[in-house]
């Protein structure tokens, strides 16, 4: 079960969780139709080539710029990308140790 099926927060009202779900959607939505006009055809980078000077550890990917190109680009991309996209993917791009595993997590 997802926290979305168990319902609002507590304390939150009926009509500001209603609105949260809405606008949820909305946003998911939004990032599928990047990956359909976008991600497809021109690929992010990876996250280690884009900023080579922050190690996968680093404070940049939690907030900011890193986090949002993490989430918003790279995550789109592997969240909607075909299995075969994505293991030409990673063949042409593959992890360095310190990003091992990042693609099996995301």
């Amino acid at each position: 079960m997802t926290s979305h099926e168990l319902g609002p927060p507590k304390g939150m009202s009926d009509e500001d969780w209603k609105a949260f779900l809405e606008h949820e959607k909305s946003w998911q939505a939004m990032l599928k139709q990047r990956f359909d006009d976008d991600l497809k055809l021109s690929p992010p980078i990876p996250p280690w080539i884009k900023y080579p000077e922050h190690d996968s550890d680093s404070m940049f990917w939690r907030m900011g710029v890193g986090e949002e190109y993490l989430f918003d680009y790279f995550g789109v991309y592997l969240k909607y990308a075909s299995k075969a996209e994505l293991e030409s993917y990673k063949l042409e791009y593959p992890a360095p140790n310190d990003w091992a595993g990042w693609y099996d997590k995301n």
